[in-house]
């Protein structure tokens, strides 16, 4: 009896092994067409002291250039309320001042490059792309930051799933923070990459930021689609 339930777990074990083996790997990687626009609304949910408060904004990325390599230089105009702008460049201001016009190149496997310096900038979802083709289970990480906070995303690939309608790449992602990073930040979030494009649909997470004595709580969800679909 105890023989056949370890070759049944065996079995098991081999059969869940064959089967990954079997799925395709997917490589997750931007496309850019010139004077395509992707337009992405962040809402952020912020509780601070046992009180709350909402930011939304949104940005648009318009495609101006592609060069022989993939990658594609873009302008990003950000977009919101002018008191939600106030209250955003007031909390940003000790990370840089807020851009709400700017040049970024832009690269297939998800890094961009702002082509002007000094100031906070909204976007970047490089941590969401994997620097090698993945199977359901493949983990990965990324290290990267902005002014005096640094942060390192640690990622799973958990496979296909649709998203607003669209056939997406569900990422599982933990945020940790690093040692030096001043405000240390950590939470868990889940990202949906458009399988056919490459470009980020939808993230949706909580991230928790502490300075000193002084804790935030913040609930994030960011959607983002081709403008006119």
């Amino acid at each position: 009896m105890r023989n056949r339930a370890r070759w049944l777990a065996l079995g098991w074990l081999l059969a869940a092994t064959l089967n990954n083996c079997s799925e395709p790997a997917h490589t997750i990687r931007r496309t850019f067409q010139v004077g395509e626009q992707w337009r992405y609304t962040l809402t952020l949910h912020a509780t601070l002291r046992d009180e709350t408060d909402m930011l939304e904004l949104a940005y648009t990325d318009t495609v101006q250039s592609v060069a022989p390599d993939g990658s594609a230089i873009a302008e990003r105009t950000l977009e919101a309320d002018p008191e939600v702008l106030k209250r955003l460049e007031a909390f940003t201001a000790p990370l840089g001042t807020l851009k709400r016009k700017s040049r970024w190149k832009l690269f297939p496997d998800g890094r961009e490059t702002p082509l002007e310096q000094g100031g906070f900038f909204i976007g970047a979802f490089t941590y969401a792309y994997p620097d090698r083709p993945v199977r359901t289970g493949a983990q990965w990480g990324r290290v990267d930051g902005i002014g005096s906070l640094e942060v390192k995303y640690l990622c799973r690939f958990e496979g296909t799933e649709t998203a607003d309608g669209t056939p997406c790449y569900k990422i599982h992602t933990a945020v940790e923070p690093m040692p030096d990073s001043l405000p240390q930040m950590q939470g868990e979030m889940t990202v949906y990459v458009d399988q056919a494009r490459g470009w980020v649909r939808q993230i949706q997470g909580t991230l928790n930021m502490q300075a000193s004595a002084l804790t935030a709580k913040f609930q994030l969800q960011v959607r983002g689609a081709p403008v006119g679909e």
